[in-house]
Parts: C-alpha cells; sequence; structure tokens
C-alpha cells in the first residue's frame, strides 16, 4: 500500500477510498470498541491488506482483501474448501453446448461475497491511513472506535459479510449460490457440485460456476435471458452483473470461441505469447514437437544445476505450463509432466528440454485446441 501511495499519490489515496467504501455502502464492516474486542479477538482479528495497480486506461484501482492466514491455525482445511467446477467439466459441457448448438452466455458476479453474511466472528484491523480513511468515510460512525496502538491509529472491525481473503468466503458464496440455483429447480450434478441442470421448454439448460463465474447454456435464447435476469434479481442489486452473449467467450483464463457449427475452440494466444515475451532469448527458435526422446532421461552421474536466478525463472514457467496445458494445450502435457518432478533441483538438461516446449509453443502459436463430438 505505502509503495502504491508513493507510486500513485492521490490517485492512490481515492483508488483506496472507493474500495474501502464498497465496503462501507455494503455494511461489511461492524466497528468495535475497545471493551468489546478480548485479548484473543485481538490477537486473531486479521489483517486488511490494500493492491493498487494501473489498468490499462490509466485509471488507478484499488483491490482490498484480508489477510486470512491466521484462520489456518484453528479452521480445518475441510470446513473451508469451497467446490469449484472442475476443468474437465468445462471442457465437455462446452462440447456439449457446440454439438446441439446451444446458446451459450457467460456471467460474472461483482463483488460476490459480501452479498453472503459471515458466519463465523471474525475481526479484522484497520491500520494507520486505512483506518484514517474509514472515518474520513463516516466521522461519526467510525471515529470514536478508533485507538491508538505502539503509535499508530488502530481500528477494530468485525465482519458482518464474507470478505476476499478470509478462508470460508468462497464456500459461504457456494453455499447461497447452489441454493439459489436448486431453488430455481435445477439438479447439481453428483460428481461435480458446480455443475446444474433443468429440462426448460423440453431442452436440457445447464449452468456451470467457478466461484463468481458462471456459464449458461440452453438452445434457446430467450431461456439464457430468463436465468441472467434471476442471477441479476438475486446478486446484481448493489453493482451489475458482466453479462456476455454471443460465439466468444472470455471464460477463466480460456476464450471459448462457438463460432464453428458443432465444435468449440479453446484459446489461450495472448497466455502463451506472454510467456514468450518473458523468456531468454536462447529459448528462441521453434520445435516441431514439445519434447524429445529423451524427454524421461535424468543426468545422475554429473548434473550441471541451475543458479539460483535460472531456477526460479524454470519454476516460475514450469507452473505456468501446468496451467496452460490443462485448459488449451493437452499436446505438451507428457512433457510438463516430467518438468514438474525436476523444479526443485533442475539442472542444464532440464532447462533445454523447458526450452524445447517453449520451441514448440511458438510454432503451434496460431493453432487453437478444437473440440467437437460426434454424437452423444
Amino acid at each position: 500500500m505505502k509503495k502504491g501511495i508513493k507510486l500513485f499519490g492521490q490517485a492512490g489515496v481515492d483508488a483506496m477510498l472507493g474500495e474501502l467504501k464498497q465496503l462501507h455502502d455494503r455494511k461489511v464492516l461492524e466497528p468495535k470498541s475497545d471493551d468489546e474486542m478480548s485479548h484473543e479477538g485481538r490477537k486473531r482479528s486479521l489483517q486488511y491488506l490494500m493492491f493498487l495497480k494501473k489498468k490499462s486506461s490509466g485509471q488507478i484501482k484499488g483491490r482490498g482483501c484480508a489477510d486470512g492466514r491466521k484462520q489456518r491455525e484453528y479452521t480445518p482445511k475441510e470446513d473451508a474448501s469451497s467446490p469449484t467446477v472442475a476443468i474437465e467439466s468445462v471442457m465437455l459441457t462446452s462440447v456439449i453446448d457446440a454439438k446441439e448448438g446451444r446458446d451459450v452466455a457467460t456471467v460474472d458476479i461483482p463483488g460476490a461475497f459480501m452479498q453472503v453474511d459471515q458466519e463465523d466472528v471474525v475481526h479484522m484491523k484497520m491500520e494507520g491511513q486505512m483506518a484514517e480513511l474509514l472515518v474520513k468515510l463516516d466521522p461519526k460512525l467510525y471515529r470514536k472506535y478508533v485507538q491508538v496502538e505502539k503509535g499508530k491509529k488502530v481500528l477494530y472491525v468485525q465482519l458482518k459479510k464474507a470478505l476476499y481473503g478470509t478462508l470460508k468466503a468462497a464456500l459461504l458464496f457456494w453455499k447461497k449460490l447452489t441454493a439459489k440455483i436448486e431453488e430455481w429447480g435445477f439438479v447439481i450434478n453428483p460428481y461435480d457440485w458446480c455443475i446444474a441442470n433443468k429440462m426448460i421448454n423440453g431442452k436440457q439448460c445447464t449452468i456451470i460456476w467457478y466461484v463468481d463465474d458462471l456459464k449458461i447454456s440452453h438452445v434457446d435464447p430467450k431461456v439464457n435471458t430468463q436465468i441472467i435476469s434471476l442471477i441479476n434479481d438475486e446478486f446484481g442489486q448493489e453493482a451489475p452483473l458482466t453479462v456476455t452473449r454471443g460465439k466468444i467467450h472470455e471464460y477463466l483464463g480460456m476464450t471459448l470461441d462457438f463460432s464453428s457449427p458443432g465444435k468449440v475452440r479453446v484459446i489461450m494466444k495472448d497466455y502463451v505469447q506472454g510467456m514468450l515475451d518473458e523468456i531468454p532469448d536462447d529459448m528462441d527458435g521453434i520445435a516441431a514437437t514439445p519434447a524429445p526422446r529423451h524427454i524421461f532421461e535424468v543426468n545422475e552421474t554429473n548434473p550441471l544445476k541451475l543458479d539460483e536466478d535460472k531456477s526460479v525463472m524454470f519454476h516460475h514457467n514450469v507452473a505456468k505450463l501446468l496451467f496452460l496445458c490443462k485448459r488449451a494445450k493437452p499436446d505438451i502435457q507428457t512433457a510438463v509432466a516430467f518438468l514438474c518432478t525436476r523444479v526443485k533441483s533442475p539442472d542444464e538438461d532440464d532447462y533445454k528440454k523447458l526450452a524445447r516446449v517453449m520451441k514448440y509453443l511458438r510454432a503451434t502459436l496460431h493453432i487453437p485446441l478444437t473440440l467437437e463430438a460426434d454424437n452423444l
């Protein structure tokens, strides 16, 4: 935050104020006085983090979240894990959409977590300038709760709504969204709890979702319009939904292109190009295949280990390749599977194998993954 304000000046402060105003307007925060906070409550209070970013339009955008790491000490993983749609489910439902010639819509629900009541008692600590900005928003409400700890202004608040960064936020929203979808007559898929189906006018309507990003499909565009209206009535009153209609959709880091009848093209060209722009010059060139014949051979005798900078670069790119190969480039999965076993202690041979994958991606940059079904 301090670095952002130093970089962006008053524009950064205004962006922070805008993000905090959203918390205030949606009644996410309830200020707490000194005598309302126990020693344990203070100790467990989460930090509020703010990140500032300059968008391509030049606008400075503030993004705030709670630092929920403390909650891991007393929250079992099984009590905080939220279902998300499997990537395989995204692909399969998209193939069905293409085969049946369905109309497809994608929807992003803004401020999703803040539309869900917080179930547990969760306190958050606003410090320094963050506390001062909250007071500026509503002096009558917040000023009397400001304390001084170690020479710094502090404001303790209790979260009344779920907030990004808290461990249970995604699960709480999943519960609310799932309940609403079932209320609308949809049946949750028993194998993937983020897929729901309903027969409408004799044809299947499918909703899949990954947290607050939804894909809706039905052969009749009017049915999708009705479903979007239901979602808007429930989740789009504080801020408008982001809705995309038509043949091309940006969804979960992929471009899903339904322009060709019966087919869906999965495209991540910008993602791949971004990787290629960042890799070292010695990875220039092209390759016809993503892996050499000796991909699984490891030099156990006299390996030349990579230095720290190269190792970090290796690990970073293998992680990005793992994301890519599960989506638009399944043809590199074998090579990536091997590279994943080498990230702890990569050597020069591994580096060359990574370079081979990158050269293959450069050679196939303009070839999308095309999926279609002969029958269902």
